[in-house]
């Protein structure tokens, strides 16, 4: 029997872009027509009118939707196109529900925030990426720093949670430069940051410079340092560092973040798109994604309306879903995602779960007796925030300190 909780997160991917940023790997397209960005909106109404009745179905309790999180791409390119998607979103939401959208600071206008705050959204997430022209050049985003610090200004006078994103590890960044984008950010009245490092994936134009030869990744110890320099910046602050990359003043963690860290339940529409129940299908919850290409979401229109259970369209094409799913798998899930963040994870609560015995390895005891782990009392197994830095080392040795009896 499916036991699907009486709350989720819901996800909405929007793919275009004015331009392409040569180290983003998200689904994203610069191609495209006046009038696509609307037709989209309209099918991910659909699919949203037609996948939330069907898990409300599933969940005794009801269901709500918690978080709203538009994501891309660029959700900033568009504003009042949002509003019937959203008022057919709005009885489905709680009350107090987190909504947030990604922007760019080329797009923050004071008209724009005013209806995105009309819309309802709560919170938003700033790409400023650095404030230094050096930074930004390399990174090729469209804004200089005047217009993020302007942007910035702008949108926390106008929205209550604002969220900035940073990015460390571009070319012959040093901690000084480093120093200086931390200071800017904390300067300004924001509730939340996001620390990310340059990384070079996928097929993205700076992963197959690096793969050349022609981009050199910043070496370990610079990236460790720099890391290690917003720990104890933001720290003396009185920040809260919640998870590897980020931090919150007092009462602004991020709602829909904690969802994918804590295995909560959450539906992502649009391009390229994951979600995740627990309970669904069996104990360890069913995922899924959707296929990255525009049109599988046109062809699935014809769909929608037949589809009278969530088993019936997880066969929709386009719709990617794990078969194969036990014990193993969602114990990786679960200590991978835990493991950096500050609550950690609760080693009885997995036991029980699982059937499985904690038998720390050697790297384990020796961390704990070290102080780099703390295993309370209550179960909960913790990573000392420096060691953060390696946390996906140490998710494999925690998740493999759980045997099978």
């Amino acid at each position: 029997m499916n036991q699907l909780p009486a709350s989720i997160g819901l996800y909405l991917h929007i793919p275009f872009c004015t331009r392409i940023c040569h180290y983003c790997d998200f689904v994203k397209t610069a191609r495209f027509t006046a009038n696509d960005p609307t037709s989209y909106l309209q099918i991910l109404q659909q699919y949203a009118e037609t996948w939330l009745p069907l898990i409300a179905q599933e969940s005794p309790g009801g269901l709500e939707v918690r978080t709203l999180f538009f994501g891309g791409g660029t959700p900033s390119l568009l504003d009042a196109a949002y509003q019937p998607l959203m008022e057919s979103l709005r009885p489905w939401l709680r009350k107090d529900a987190e909504i947030s959208l990604e922007a760019n600071p080329e797009h923050v206008t004071q008209e724009r925030l005013a209806i995105w705050a009309g819309l309802g959204i709560n919170r938003l997430s700033l790409g400023a990426q650095s404030f230094q022209a050096r930074g930004l050049k390399f990174l090729t985003r469209e804004h200089s720093p005047e217009k993020a610090r302007d942007a910035v200004r702008m949108a926390t006078a106008i929205i209550p949670n604002v969220n900035i994103d940073l990015i460390y590890g571009w070319q012959d960044q040093d901690l000084s430069d480093w120093e200086r984008d931390l200071a800017e950010a904390t300067a300004l009245d924001i509730q939340h940051l996001s620390l990310y490092t340059l990384t070079y994936e996928g097929r993205t134009p700076m992963a197959r410079m690096h793969r050349r030869g022609v981009l050199e990744a910043l070496p370990d110890d610079r990236l460790e340092s720099m890391y290690l320099m917003a720990c104890q910046t933001l720290r003396d602050q009185g920040w809260a560092h919640e998870e590897v990359s980020n931090w919150h003043k007092p009462g602004f963690a991020s709602v829909h973040n904690s969802i994918y860290w804590h295995s909560g339940s959450y539906l992502g529409l649009g391009n390229g798109s994951h979600s995740f129940l627990d309970g669904y299908g069996g104990p360890w919850g069913t995922r899924w994604s959707q296929d990255p290409n525009l049109r599988w979401l046109q062809e699935g229109q014809k769909i929608l309306n037949d589809a009278s259970s969530l088993d019936a369209i997880f066969n929709m094409p386009g719709v990617h879903r794990e078969t194969a799913r036990a014990a193993p798998e969602w114990l990786l899930e679960v200590v991978s995602s835990g493991i950096r963040t500050i609550q950690g994870i609760n080693v009885n609560a997995i036991c029980v779960k699982t059937g499985y015995n904690f038998r720390p390895r050697p790297s384990i005891e020796q961390a704990l007796r070290q102080g780099l782990m703390c295993l309370g009392p209550d179960g909960s197994l913790t990573l000392r925030e420096e060691e953060w830095y390696r946390e996906t080392g140490w998710a494999l040795e925690a998740s493999l300190s759980f045997v099978a009896p």
